[in-house]
């Protein structure tokens, strides 16, 4: 299929100024959320460097708990005794850490703001998630790796990962489109995303409808949990990415369709649709890369509307992806 009637990202921008929102309504809030404090994993890590009292470094390492050995010998990959001291110290002095490290402490000195978004996120997982252990936050430096690890209860976020889309080391890191991800204001959307892959029991997913369906069932449960109804800010788009979406759904879906790819279970193709890239190959270089996650919310939102279906019941019922489909009426229309 050609792809000649697209309309070009530039003709999209000049059509609309704003983007269209989806609205949804969040989950109600119990009466008394409890506030809640960020564990500061980082500025421990430091301590237990900075020190040569024995005493003082085995009661950091019982207050990290059991987050210690994963960040050490699994995040960071160190070797335990006698080179794990040496290997720590030469982590955190690092020059490109060191200034991680020092803005990073300087961006987040006052967590009182992301601490209140957490606490509300927090009482909202514990509406569609009632069964799973309440989250216990905490931050570290991972030298821009993992952004958000958790272990058990623990949900750990790297700082540096979060310092602005112009933070001048990140281009040496990463590409143009993942800067979007990594500003300050992510950290909850990012937390949430996690929690919900960790405690939503998804289907099997084997073709590009099945991981279309889940990734929109997690973006829809995320505007569920967080303070925001925008798609664009749960997928971390651009205005102009969700207005070339809305303006040119019918299609992107004609697309998938007549060329076979709904039912594909070409683990390459899948990922064109759905992972991070700078946009999504099957269509047009205008297209966002992850548009099949958009797709995905769009047909859940359709679902869960048409069928007065709570955010409880879709993150808990075992109907299949392909029912939601049919049941939604989805026409990219």
């Amino acid at each position: 299929m050609k792809l000649s009637k697209f309309l070009p990202l530039y003709f999209v921008v000049i059509l609309t100024l704003l983007s269209c929102s989806h609205s949804k309504s969040r989950l109600p809030l119990p009466d008394n959320v409890v506030p809640l404090q960020v564990f500061r994993f980082d500025s421990l890590i430091c301590e237990y460097v900075a020190t040569t009292d024995t005493l003082l470094q085995k009661e950091i390492i019982d207050e990290a708990g059991d987050f210690w050995n994963v960040y050490n010998f699994h995040l960071l990959r160190l070797h335990d005794s006698p080179a794990f001291l040496h290997g720590l110290s030469a982590f955190v002095n690092d020059t490109i850490i060191t200034r991680l490290i020092s803005d990073a402490q300087c961006q987040y000195a006052d967590m009182t703001q992301l601490e209140h978004e957490l606490s509300y996120l927090s009482a909202r997982y514990t509406l569609l998630f009632p069964n799973e252990p309440y989250p216990i936050y905490q931050s570290h430096i991972s030298g821009l790796g993992l952004s958000v690890v958790t272990l058990d209860s623990i949900v750990s976020f790297s700082l540096d990962c979060y310092l602005g889309t112009d933070y001048p080391i990140y281009p040496y890191r990463y590409h143009n489109y993942e800067l979007a991800m990594h500003q300050p204001s992510r950290i909850q959307y990012d937390v949430a995303e996690v929690l919900l892959r960790n405690a939503y029991m998804a289907h099997e997913r084997t073709t590009l409808l099945d991981a279309m369906i889940y990734e929109g069932i997690v973006a829809y449960g995320m505007s569920c949990m967080t303070d925001t109804d925008s798609i664009a800010t749960i997928l971390a788009f651009s205005p102009q990415q969700i207005l070339w979406c809305e303006n040119n759904e019918e299609l992107i879906w004609k697309n998938i369709v007549e060329n076979g790819h709904l039912f594909s279970s070409d683990n390459m193709l899948i990922n064109k649709y759905i992972q991070p890239a700078p946009f999504a190959s099957p269509l047009t270089q205008d297209a966002p890369g992850r548009v099949g996650r958009w797709i995905g919310w769009r047909i859940v939102s359709e679902y869960a509307d048409k069928c007065k279906v709570s955010p409880y019941d879709l993150l808990h019922d075992s109907i299949e992806y392909s029912e939601i489909l049919r049941l939604s009426g989805y026409d990219a229309k």
